[in-house]
C-alpha cells in the first residue's frame, strides 16, 4: 500500500467491499493525498475534472489544486482520447464536447511525477427530462458558514415524471448568468496593456481609490452552484414529482439573472458516492474544506493496485432547463459589493494613453456569447 495510506485504520480494510463503493474510514490527516472528481455529461459545457492534493499551509489543512496534470476522457468504443485543459481552477474539454447516448468513457490522469490514475468504465444511463421548472425568493434560503448567517436567494424547484419499474437516481447542478458593466477594476493604478499597473488588480476594497473599466462589448458573469443536490426514487418509483427544491441561487447582486439548471441521471454507485460526499461537505463548511474522511470511488492506480485513490469519475445523461429571474423588487442587501463607475478617493490625473474600457475575456466564469433565453 502507498505510504500515504499506511496509517489507515484497520477498520477501513474490513469495511472495504469494492473500489466502487464510497467508504469513510478513520485516518490521520496526511499531506499529498490526491483527490479526483470528474463528470462527463451529455450536455455541452457541463463536463469537467477537478484534481486537488491535501497540504498543510501555515498550520492549516487545505486542498490545493493540481495544475500540472495531463487529463483526458477516453472513449472506450472508439479509442479516441479527448484532452482536458486548465481553465480557472478546473480541467475542461473543448467547448463542443458532449457524451453521446450509449457511449462509454473512462478518465485518465497523469501527474507531473508520472503517477497515473484511471477510472473504471462508465456509460450514461437513460435520461429523465424535466417537465417544469419554477423559482421562489426567500430572504433566508439557508445558513451559510461562509457568511455566518442566513443568506437571501432564489430556490429553484423542478417537476418530473419518474419512469416506473426501475431505480432512478438524480443529481442537479446549475450555472447562472448576469450582465457585467465593468470588466476590470484597478486599485491605486491604471489599466495598461491589459494589466493593472501601479496597483493591485481585482482586489475589492471600497476604501482604496480605484478605477473601473466598462466592458468593450456585452459580457456575462457565470456563477456555479456549490451545493450537492441528489434524489432517489426509492419511495417514489413511477410517481410524478412536483416542485422538488434542487438548487439555491444566492443574491450575490441585484442584477437580473438567467439560471441554467442541469438534471443528471446517474447510476446507483454514483448516487451513493455523492450522498457520502454531501454528508462530508455539509458538515465541514463546503467544498473548500479539506475532506475529513477518505472517499473511495471508481478511481485506481493501474500500476499500484494497493493504493486507494480518492474521488470518482461519473458519466451522466443530462437535460438543461433555463429560467429567467427578475430581481427588480428585492429589498434585501446583496451579498457582494458592486463598485460604481466613479473611483472612491483620488488617484490624480490619468496618465496617457487614456483607457476607458476592458475586453470581455472568455473563460469558464465569463462569456461574451449571449446565453440562450437572456432577456434585455
Amino acid at each position: 500500500m502507498g505510504t500515504n495510506f499506511k496509517r489507515l485504520n484497520w477498520v477501513f480494510l474490513l469495511l472495504l467491499v469494492s473500489c466502487t463503493d464510497p467508504i469513510r474510514p478513520e485516518f490521520e490527516f496526511r499531506e499529498n493525498l490526491v483527490y479526483i472528481e470528474s463528470l462527463a455529461s451529455t450536455t455541452i459545457g457541463a463536463s469537467y475534472a477537478n484534481i486537488t492534493k491535501s497540504i498543510i499551509e501555515f498550520g492549516v489543512y487545505k486542498n490545493a489544486f493540481v495544475e500540472d496534470a495531463s487529463v483526458m476522457f477516453v472513449n472506450i468504443d472508439t479509442g479516441a482520447s479527448i484532452p482536458l485543459t486548465l481553465d480557472n481552477g478546473l480541467y475542461i474539454p473543448s467547448n463542443d464536447f458532449a457524451v453521446q447516448k450509449g457511449e462509454t468513457f473512462k478518465l485518465r490522469v497523469q501527474l507531473a511525477d508520472g503517477t497515473i490514475y484511471e477510472s473504471e468504465n462508465e456509460t450514461a444511463v437513460d435520461l429523465v427530462p424535466v417537465d417544469a421548472i419554477e423559482t421562489s425568493y426567500s430572504p433566508e434560503t439557508y445558513f451559510s458558514p461562509e457568511y455566518d448567517r442566513f443568506v437571501p436567494g432564489h430556490i429553484i424547484s423542478v417537476s418530473f415524471t419518474d419512469p416506473p419499474l426501475q431505480r432512478n437516481y438524480y443529481y442537479w447542478r446549475f450555472r447562472s448568468y448576469e450582465k457585467l458593466i465593468n470588466c476590470r477594476v484597478c486599485y491605486s493604478g491604471y489599466l495598461r496593456n491589459g494589466e493593472c499597473q501601479g496597483g493591485s488588480p481585482n482586489i475589492i476594497d471600497a476604501f482604496k481609490p480605484y478605477y473601473t473599466y466598462t466592458c468593450e462589448s456585452d459580457c456575462w458573469r457565470i456563477r456555479y452552484g456549490n451545493r450537492i443536490k441528489i434524489f432517489s426514487d426509492k419511495f417514489t418509483d413511477g410517481i410524478g414529482t412536483t416542485n422538488l427544491p434542487v438548487a439555491e441561487v444566492l443574491l450575490h447582486t441585484k442584477r437580473n439573472i438567467l439560471v441554467e439548471l442541469q438534471q443528471f441521471s446517474i447510476s446507483e454507485e454514483a448516487y451513493e458516492y455523492y450522498r457520502t460526499l454531501k454528508d462530508i461537505i455539509d458538515n465541514n463548511s463546503g467544498f473548500n474544506a479539506p475532506l475529513p474522511a477518505a472517499l473511495v470511488g471508481n478511481m485506481y492506480n493501474p500500476v499500484d493496485s494497493d493504493e486507494f485513490v480518492l474521488g470518482r469519475f461519473t458519466v451522466a445523461a443530462s437535460t438543461t432547463s433555463s429560467i429567467w429571474i427578475d430581481r427588480t423588487f428585492i429589498e434585501e442587501v446583496p451579498l457582494e459589493l458592486e463598485l460604481s463607475s466613479q473611483p472612491e478617493g483620488s488617484l490624480g490625473p490619468t496618465p496617457p494613453p487614456q483607457v476607458y474600457t476592458a475586453p470581455c475575456i472568455e473563460n469558464r466564469y465569463r462569456t461574451g456569447v449571449r446565453p440562450l433565453g437572456w432577456v434585455d
